[in-house]
């Protein structure tokens, strides 16, 4: 499916949820997709698009996990993570001896370490700190993605870490409750990442679309034959958004 036909079947699907409300089943978008040969990471990043404009996905027993579902499919297709350039692979060897204390830690201490946390004490949550940066570090790579330089992914780690522990609305905390809000906080790094990833290739084709017809909307003298308004008609797009490409390109004088 060419990038055109693509266009034109997500503003389908975004017309068919505004139509319903801003709610679409999974049935509904893999009935319209149907006949295209998306592949499994192409159709989650369409699930990404249709949230970005707003519209719930319904279909599932629990949006929640749906939500996660869709991030780790993203984070870690087929099961498998982005294996770690040479580049990366000595950058997280850095990382780890710099961050490292180099000390066994035990099980029991660290349950004694979340129990004086839980008790406001804050020196305990200093010395999780140190503990987990390792293990969020090591998540990270484990969960490694192209979409994301992994010295970001594990900076993003770091911030859930940190957020975590310090959280005073969590009602338990130990071992488990904190790998999985790590492992919840890189999965939607990675999202935010992909969207944001998916937004700028949408515009790039946008552009690329937009440069073409205007190259043979063309006199042989160089002057447009079509205003913009006749440029929306032709190619389906708005005044606005136009402008804004011709700006971003340089060819609105």
């Amino acid at each position: 499916m060419d990038v055109v036909q693509f266009q034109e079947k997500l503003r389908e699907i975004c017309d068919l949820g505004k139509q319903n409300g801003n709610l679409l089943t999974h049935e509904q978008i893999r009935e319209h997709f149907a006949s295209t040969d998306l592949e499994t990471s192409q159709m989650v990043k369409v699930l990404q698009y249709l949230k970005l404009q707003g519209i719930t996905i319904e279909g599932e027993e629990n949006a929640a996990q749906a939500e996660e579902a869709a991030g780790e499919a993203e984070a870690q297709p087929n099961g498998t993570k982005t294996p770690l350039t040479p580049e990366e692979e000595a950058y997280l060897k850095e990382y780890l001896s710099e961050v490292s204390t180099g000390k066994e830690v035990s099980q029991e201490m660290v349950h004694t370490l979340f129990e004086n946390l839980a008790d406001g004490d804050a020196l305990a949550e200093a010395a999780l700190t140190s503990i987990y940066l390792p293990v969020a570090a090591n998540m990270a790579a484990d969960m490694n993605c192209a979409e994301i330089h992994l010295a970001d992914l594990i900076q993003e780690a770091n911030v859930v870490l940190l957020t975590a522990l310090s959280d005073p609305e969590a009602e338990h905390k130990d071992d488990p409750w904190l790998r999985l809000q790590l492992r919840k906080g890189i999965i939607a790094a990675i999202e935010d990442q992909t969207q944001q990833k998916f937004q700028d290739d949408c515009l790039v084709a946008k552009v690329e679309k937009l440069e073409s017809a205007v190259k043979d909307l063309t006199d042989d003298d160089g002057e447009n034959r079509f205003t913009i308004d006749e440029l929306a008609v032709i190619l389906d797009m708005n005044v606005d958004e136009i402008r804004d490409i011709l700006r971003l390109t340089g060819d609105d004088k």
